[in-house]
C-alpha cells in the first residue's frame, strides 16, 4: 500500500475523531471554554483564555475540551492539506480520489469559517447545526476519496 493511501486513511480517521470530539464538546456545552469572540477570528485564537498552554482540566475542563478540539482541527487541516498535495502529485493521479480530496479541502475551509461563526454567535444552535452538517459532508467526501484510493490501488473500477 502506498504512503499516499495511508496518509488519506489517517486523515479520515483523525477527522472522525475530531467530529466525535466536537459532538462531545457540544453535548457538554463547553463550546465557549476558551472564551467567546466578537471579531472575525474565533475568540482569541490561537490562544485559549489568553494562553497557548494546555488548560488544566481540573481547573477549567471546558477550556481543556475546547483546546483539544482546536488542536485536532489544526492536525486535520495539516493532514488534509498534505493528503491533497501528495494525491494530486501521484503519477498516474487517481482522478476521482483526487477530486474528492480537493473537495474535502474546500469543505474544510468552510468548516473552519463556520467554527469561528459558531463561537462568535454565542454558540447559536442553527449555526452549530450547520457546522455539524458541513462536518458530516466533509467526512463523507473524504471517505469517498479513501474508497477510490483503495479501488485505484486494486485497479478495480466501481460498478
Amino acid at each position: 500500500m502506498s504512503y499516499q493511501k495511508y496518509l488519506v486513511y489517517v486523515t479520515i480517521l483523525v477527522t472522525f475523531f475530531l467530529i466525535v470530539w466536537g459532538a462531545y464538546l457540544t453535548a457538554g456545552n463547553w463550546g465557549a471554554g476558551c472564551g467567546t469572540g466578537g471579531s472575525l477570528v474565533s475568540s482569541d485564537w490561537p490562544y485559549c483564555n489568553g494562553s497557548l498552554a494546555i488548560p488544566n482540566p481540573s481547573v477549567n475542563y471546558a477550556a481543556f475540551v475546547e483546546y483539544v478540539h482546536r488542536t485536532l482541527s489544526v492536525v486535520v487541516s495539516v493532514l488534509l492539506l498534505a493528503s491533497t498535495v501528495v494525491v494530486w502529485r501521484m503519477k498516474p493521479r487517481p482522478a476521482t480520489a483526487s477530486r474528492a480530496i480537493l473537495l474535502s479541502l474546500l469543505l474544510l475551509i468552510v468548516q473552519v469559517a463556520l467554527g469561528a461563526v459558531v463561537i462568535n454567535s454565542g454558540l447559536n444552535a442553527v449555526v452549530t447545526a450547520l457546522h455539524l452538517a458541513n462536518a458530516t459532508a466533509l467526512f463523507g467526501v473524504m471517505v469517498i476519496g479513501g474508497v477510490y484510493m483503495h479501488l485505484n490501488d486494486k485497479h478495480v473500477s466501481p460498478a
